[in-house]
């Protein structure tokens, strides 16, 4: 039986892997949407976790949809809402690609 300890991760590693600001990844902490505990005065997120909150809230980009807020004047694809790019589905398989090595 294998008693490795898995590295854990700052919310600053831990935004760079998900491509995002820390203050997002504070913001999911405190909502309860990612778990993360405090060991010293420093958060940490386990890699499970992060993998979880991955998995579990993050929206591919085949899956965007652009919100036509603005219904009056709107017509075509520029009507609002962010359209999804292949940068974004690039980002999506690099943070996954990050979170899988880091395993």
């Amino acid at each position: 039986m294998s008693d490795a300890i898995t590295p854990l991760l700052t919310v600053s590693r831990a935004a760079s892997i998900l491509g995002c600001h820390v203050e997002t990844v504070r913001r999911a902490i405190r909502s309860g949407r990612l778990a993360a505990f405090r060991m010293r005065g420093c958060t940490r997120i386990s890699q499970a976790d992060l993998k979880a909150y991955l998995d579990t809230y993050h929206c591919p980009a085949h899956e965007m949809t652009n919100p036509i807020w603005n219904s009056g004047g709107a017509s075509g694809p520029s009507s609002g809402g962010r359209a999804a790019s292949v940068s974004d589905a690039l980002r999506v398989a690099r943070m996954k690609h990050q979170l899988g090595v880091l395993s």
